[in-house]
This record gives C-alpha cells, structure tokens and sequence, in this order.
C-alpha cells in the first residue's frame, strides 16, 4: 500500500514537472528572434484524451501555455463541444395543470461551451470585437426548427431559455477570472469537464488581448470517447440496433421473471 501510494505520487509529480518544463520550453521558442512573430501563442493541454466509461464522474484538465506578451495582457479560453439538437419547451398552465405547449429544436447548439478568462469579459473587450471573434453565447448564431415565426425579441428570449437549461446542466459556463497568467509570458487555467459530456471532439481556443485588442489566437483539441464495457454498449446501441433492441428487450423480460422468482410467496 506505502510502494503504491509512493508510486502515485511519483507519477503525479512528473505529470507536473514535465508540464513546466514543457511550459519553459514554449516560452523560450517564442521569445526567440526567429520566431517572435510566427508563434506569439502557443498552448496545450494535460491530457487531450478523455474516456468514458461506466464509472466516469467528470474530467479535470490543465490547460497550459505561453505568450509573446506584456504585464496586463489578457487570456480567454474557449472550449466548445460537438454540436447536437436542443429541444427547449415552454410550459403553459391549462385546465390546473402545466403541460409543454410551444418548443423550438435548436440544430446547432453545442453539447458544452464554457469560457475562461483572466478578467471580466467585458473588461477584456468590446461587445463588437467579442462578436467579431465569436466569443459568448450569444454570438453563437444559433439555428432553429420551429412551427413559430419568431421575431428578434422572441428569438431572444427562446435562445436566454437554451442557456439557462444549458448552465443548469452545467455545460455552458463564463469562468471569469479564473486564467493566470504569469510575468506575461506563461499562462494556465484549470478545465473541468462534466459527467454528462457528450462523446466527439472538443475544440479549445485560446485568444490573446492586449488593451481591448486582438493579438493572436491559437486551437487545441480534445478527444471524448467511450471506453470500456460503455464503448461496448454505444457500438451496439448504433451499429446493430436490431439486435440491442431484441437484448433490451429480452434482458427485460429475465430481469422481471427473475424479480417475481424472488420476490413470490411461498
């Protein structure tokens, strides 16, 4: 149990020490003469491989890099997931109860969008250049499948509905001030992923500001798959519906036989 726990913690201290280092390299390369302009950001991550598998609970990730930058520069980090349909539905009392009466399916929301940031967006940039860059929710220039004709206002208030459902579910979220950034030059920010993240890749975007302006950006990516004896059930659930059907179905019947077997009265 001690060579263990002395094992873990030797693997842990690697994992950091090799991320510094890596960290340390980055900023040397880009302060580089040679390669001050090509490369003014650089980024990656921890761990760019997620699986999920019966037991999954969430991921945390450290998402670390550097900058060709001055003190009082500015980080936001953009991660955003596959894009899925959204159904979001309106409840309206009738006859004393509340039933869903008017929806909007939104075909291209994202399964996650969370932003990090070394400040308050609002302090970081303008409304125009966030918009111009596509960063926030409400610049994600959401599609819709609706029996409704919406107006602006309408659209609005069926798009803040999405969002609200979405940060309940915790899979859109604004982490403000949670990116450090180091001598202007190294910055990092802890990602957490949720338990309900959908599989596919997520795309990591990492944009430089100084004073309101846009410097430089840079992407990532991060892989999210099933594993296990899950990857087992969701090749089946898609490949060969038929037959999960059937076992579904059969392992149904067994599971109740089975309960009134035990359960029954002597």
């Amino acid at each position: 149990m001690i060579h263990a726990r002395f094992w873990s913690t030797h693997l842990i201290i690697n994992q950091i020490a090799a991320i510094f280092l890596a960290a340390l390299f980055i900023n040397l390369f880009v302060h580089s003469p040679s390669n001050a302009q090509s490369n003014a950001l650089v980024a990656d991550l921890s761990q760019s491989d997620i699986s999920i598998n019966t037991d999954f609970n969430g991921a945390s990730l450290l998402l670390f890099g550097s900058i060709s930058g001055e003190q009082g520069d500015d980080i936001i980090v953009v991660i955003s997931g596959p894009s899925s349909e959204v159904i979001t539905r309106q409840k309206s009392y009738m006859s004393g109860i509340w039933v869903n009466s008017d929806s909007v399916k939104w075909k291209n929301a994202p399964s996650y969008y969370q932003i990090f940031t070394t400040k308050p967006l609002s302090e970081i940039a303008s409304r125009d250049v966030l918009k111009s860059l596509a960063v926030g929710t409400e610049f994600l220039n959401l599609r819709y499948d609706s029996t409704l004709a919406l107006d602006p206002d309408a659209y609005l208030e069926w798009a803040d509905a999405l969002k609200r459902n979405m940060q309940s579910a915790s899979l859109w979220k604004t982490n403000e001030t949670t990116v450090q950034v180091m001598r202007g030059a190294l910055f990092r920010t802890q990602v957490s992923l949720p338990a309900n993240i959908t599989t596919g890749d997520y795309e990591a975007r990492i944009i430089h500001f100084r004073a309101g302006e846009f410097i430089a950006e840079d992407r990532t990516a991060i892989a999210v798959k099933k594993a296990g004896f899950s990857a087992i059930i969701y090749h089946l659930a898609h490949e060969y519906s038929i037959f999960y059907g059937i076992f579904a179905i059969a392992f149904a019947v067994f599971a109740g036989w089975l309960a009134a077997a035990v359960f029954s009265k002597p």
